[in-house]
């Protein structure tokens, strides 16, 4: 019974440490998912950001300048109609229409201007006429009476000396009369001439003014320059243009519309200012869009703003970066959005670990390597990352062992 009861102790024994081994072999286990072997390998980090495609070159469709001219004081028009944006439109196509209701009253109105303006050149040109014609008897009559004075002045030669005088005295006068007469005629045509001027100027500015409101009736019909596909533009609101909408007449402002060449395709984007240092002209981009499925199209940065800019999508600065397409593809529309991945990083032998080793403190990048079972804490220097790894530059070496998600309490 004794050895009986012996063997069973012994036998609880053996099974303990079996459990314990077991236990012991889970823990080994579990830190063994901890460690990262560093390894070559390829690696790539890429800046993903939404874009909208267009063409490299497009042909705008500005407002009529006859539209904006001041004169007119047409600062604002309704739209009436509008062709469908994105519609393939031929050289001459209709595009839009505007209101013209203030044009037609502004012309009325200086048609009105204009009639008074002839009334007034004519009653210039008459009071002109009569003013004339009497300045003209006048110095005629003064001519008779200097003839008279002559006369007078010659038969004063029988007189005595005191008439004589008299007579060479009321000649002289009757001179400096008439060239009086003659200075106050010519005064008095030069007034005249640039009155009738005036009028006749005044009548030369509402004919043009006229000119111009028929002109700009005509051009109130907006048709396309090329063929293309129309692609209007935004309001001041950001929104595009519409029936019904208003439209600025300021000929100096944004096109009403554009006509995209879709054979050369750029991606236009915004990438934040934390962003903008790690990209550069030149860099490859792979694009793909919403819209084409299975489409990816190989790219590269045409140009980045040296200015960030605010922009209502975004909670800081950005600057517009716009990328040029090796290739287009008929599924591609203007205004289509794309998905942007900028490649910062593109090595087929990289050394990498994942993010979750890194410790980021003061500045500085470290992480722990297992060295037989001793903690070591190992200064890196790190390059770009992706979601889950960083890039290596310095301070590991290939089948270095780092600790995943190392707890510094227990360091």
């Amino acid at each position: 019974m004794a050895v009986k009861r012996k063997h069973i102790i012994i036998t609880a024994a053996v099974i303990c440490v079996i459990a314990l081994a077991a236990f012991a072999g889970s823990l080994t286990s579990s830190k063994s998912e901890k460690i990262y072997v560093v390894e070559k390998g390829p690696f790539e980090a890429t800046l993903t950001c939404k874009g909208e495609i267009n063409g490299l070159v497009s042909t705008p469709i500005p407002m009529p300048k006859i539209l904006g001219d001041r004169e007119l004081r047409l600062w604002q028009l309704k739209i009436l109609d509008l062709a469908q944006d994105g519609k393939y439109v031929k050289k001459g196509d209709f595009i839009m229409q505007l209101d013209a209701s203030q044009i037609i009253s502004g012309m009325r109105q200086e048609q009105q201007n204009l009639e008074t303006a002839e009334a007034d050149l004519k009653n210039a040109k008459i009071d002109s006429t009569v003013r004339l014609t009497g300045l003209r008897e006048d110095i005629k009559n003064a001519k008779l009476d200097l003839e008279y004075n002559k006369i007078d002045l010659e038969q004063s030669i029988y007189e005595s000396a005191a008439y004589q005088r008299k007579a060479q005295m009321t000649y002289k006068k009757a001179e400096n009369t008439i060239a009086k007469k003659q200075r106050d005629y010519q005064l008095e045509q030069n007034k005249l001439k640039m009155g009738v001027a005036r009028s006749e100027d005044r009548v030369k500015r509402s004919q043009e003014k006229i000119a111009k409101f028929q002109q700009a009736m005509q051009e109130a019909r907006i048709t396309a320059p090329e063929d293309g596909i129309v692609i209007f533009g935004e309001n001041w609101d950001g929104t595009k243009y519409s029936k019904d909408g208003d439209i600025s007449t300021w000929s100096n402002g944004p096109p009403i519309a554009t006509l995209p060449d879709m054979s050369e395709v750029i991606s236009e984007t915004y990438v934040k200012e934390i962003d903008i240092s790690k990209i550069k002209v030149g860099d490859r981009v792979r694009v793909t869009f919403d819209a084409l499925e299975g489409v990816i199209i190989n790219a590269k940065i045409n140009s980045i703003a040296r200015v960030g800019e605010d922009h209502k999508d975004f909670d800081m600065k950005v600057f517009k970066v716009l990328i040029h397409l090796d290739e287009s593809n008929d599924g591609l529309k203007p205004a289509m959005s794309s998905n942007n991945e900028i490649i910062l990083a593109n090595k087929e032998e990289a050394l990498f670990v994942p993010l979750k080793a890194v410790i980021r403190e003061n500045g500085e990048d470290f992480v722990f390597l297992s060295n037989h079972g001793e903690k070591v804490k190992t200064l890196i220097t790190t390059g770009f990352e992706n979601e889950e790894f960083v890039l290596i530059e310095n301070g590991l070496q290939e089948g270095d062992k780092v600790i995943l998600n190392p707890v510094l309490e227990e360091i």
